[in-house]
């Protein structure tokens, strides 16, 4: 199973400009390439799924898109 990660960084920039009076939270601050970074986090991803059953990666992709479902709900709220 493929997961794939977006590294949007507007948002958090966005919210951080709106609601933490511009400062940057340490979680957005990486060493490194970042697409190396998110490289090895898909590859750890993909390792730990590999042995999963159908439904369980179904499972896995039902809840992810309620995540990015709530968390955009989330960010339209605190921009509007």
């Amino acid at each position: 199973m493929e997961l794939a990660i977006d590294s949007a960084e507007k948002p958090p920039i966005r919210v951080a400009e709106k609601i933490l009076d511009k400062k940057e939270l340490e979680f957005y601050k990486w060493d490194g390439d970042l697409s190396q970074l998110l490289q090895n986090v898909r590859d750890k991803l993909n390792k730990v799924a590999e042995n999963w059953t159908r439904e369980e990666k179904n499972h896995c992709l039902e809840e992810t898109e309620k995540s990015f479902k709530f968390s955009g709900a989330i960010l339209r709220l605190i921009f509007s």
